[in-house]
């Protein structure tokens, strides 16, 4: 009997478990010997990206020959580019929506067969719109639904993509890929400041029950204020379950060309949620500038400790502050958010980043030698801060997590002819990644004292080769 065929399935599914992140990893796997097969199949199709109308047809012979492997499909991630902007506008007059590749035969046939499998559903679809949603809607097991570019789709789209998806629990929408308009906000402003003081009118009769959401994420959406007033209108959603909240807002440069803010729809959100909400995340796009522009959200969260509606939170178990650009955090931000949010049932603080590492020598200086004659001056107050058991008197972990990014298939793509070069490069770059993972532990180690004597201190280092990585992992990397 094969070696291979001897290993228990639990310890293949282990095995296979381990290799999710890497596709050929997995493929290689799965062609060893047909007990292996199963469990490399069941991590490769867990989670699937499709892109074009051939992603489709592949799909769907796949299933037609294994019709068990459509079961595997646990997470789908829909992408569709604008194709005028790569091909221009079409000279026949058609639309953009009618050459849509969702629309194609196989694609029709495999939505209907995954529709029944899918739990976790990512959307990104230029332009969404009722011709392209017919697929999306099959999806009607979904529990998890992540839309990319929320600045483009209508109310009425979103309305028409969730209505049949009576599992939903955990809606993820991220924004940002547009920026905001200062004259359409301005008006998005008045015409809701207007809606709020004119006279009563009777509302829509919605027959279906509000979805219970535990988990949202808004990514740069509050200047859709229409948006937020949908997501606070009970009929179609009860926040009364809400645990988790992820909450990005919009970078300062932007917020500099709005005339006037208007946080109404954060703070009824925030309240609304208060006395429900365990974990409270709050994202940035940091600059690693000296000196960004204010960020007016964060002085309004922040300036009246008293009065902020994040004083609410009173039963919030876990914080994290996370940087989504390539700097180290702003750590004067990270302190005030740390100072106003109420602490005394807070046993757990999250630190996340994202590094490239090729640049970390270069952010060293800007991010913990400033002024010079003090290093990580600021993280040194964090941990005099988190150190308090008076302010902070069951907190547990204060973790760091760092995602180192590189890209291995770069070096060795210069050495592609000379394979013994090539062997020797991508062993240079290993070492190298693993020299700087240990050197930003170390670092850490070193200036949060307190708090590793005290045993609260964990650094991790996700090492992230953007060569292995699909870009449906990179997807839903910080939202797991």
């Amino acid at each position: 009997m094969d070696s291979h065929q001897n290993v228990p399935p639990e310890i293949l599914l282990s095995i296979m478990e381990e290799l999710r992140d890497s596709t050929p990893s997995l493929e290689t796997a799965a062609l060893v010997c047909r007990a292996w097969r199963g469990p490399a199949q069941f991590y490769l199709f867990s989670r699937i990206h499709i892109r074009k109308s051939q992603d489709c047809s592949r799909l769907y012979k796949i299933f037609e020959k294994s019709p068990h492997i459509a079961s595997y499909v646990n997470r789908l991630f829909v992408e569709q580019l604008d194709v005028r902007e790569i091909s221009g506008p079409i000279k026949d007059g058609t639309s953009i929506s009618e050459v849509s590749y969702l629309q194609s035969r196989d694609a029709t046939k495999i939505a209907s067969i995954l529709g029944s499998s899918v739990r976790e559903l990512g959307i990104s679809v230029y332009p969404l719109d009722r011709n392209n949603l017919e697929f999306l809607k099959q999806m009607k097991r979904v529990e998890t639904l992540k839309i990319e570019e929320i600045d483009e789709v209508p109310i009425d789209i979103l309305v028409e993509l969730i209505q049949g998806m009576r599992n939903l629990t955990s809606l993820h929408l991220f924004g940002g890929e547009k920026d905001p308009h200062a004259e359409e906000y301005e008006n998005d402003r008045l015409q809701l400041l207007r809606d709020t003081t004119a006279a009563p009118i009777a509302e829509t009769t919605v027959d279906t029950p509000p979805f219970r959401l535990t988990r949202l994420t808004l990514d740069r959406t509050e200047h859709r204020l229409g948006l937020l007033k949908f997501l606070l209108d009970s009929r179609y959603f009860d926040l009364g379950a809400l645990t988790d909240l992820d909450l990005t807002w919009m970078q300062a440069e932007d917020q500099f060309y709005i005339a006037t803010l208007d946080y109404t729809f954060l703070d009824r959100l925030l309240r609304k949620v208060a006395t429900t909400l365990n974990s409270l995340t709050v994202g940035f796009h940091f600059l690693g500038s000296r000196s960004p522009p204010r960020d007016q959200y964060l002085e309004h969260y922040t300036t009246n400790a008293v009065a902020s509606p994040l004083q609410c939170l009173v039963t919030l178990e876990s914080l994290c502050i996370k940087d989504q650009g390539h700097h180290f955090l702003d750590l004067s931000a990270c302190l005030v958010l740390l100072t106003t949010i109420p602490s005394s049932s807070l046993t757990r603080v999250d630190f996340k980043t994202l590094i490239d590492a090729d640049e970390f020598n270069e952010m060293i200086p800007v991010s913990l030698s400033q002024p010079e004659e003090d290093p990580g001056r600021h993280w040194k107050a964090v941990d005099t801060l988190l150190r308090d058991e008076n302010r902070f008197p069951v907190l547990k972990t204060v973790n760091i997590t760092v995602a180192l990014e590189f890209d291995s298939k770069a070096v060795a793509l210069e050495f592609d002819n000379q394979a013994r070069i090539k062997e020797l490069a991508n062993k240079d770059t290993a070492g190298s990644v693993d020299q700087t993972s240990m050197r930003i532990v170390s670092i850490f180690e070193v200036i949060l004292t307190s708090l590793k004597e005290r045993g609260l201190l964990n650094v991790e280092i996700e090492k992230v080769d953007l060569s292995l990585a699909g870009p449906e992992s990179v997807f839903w990397k910080w939202g797991d």
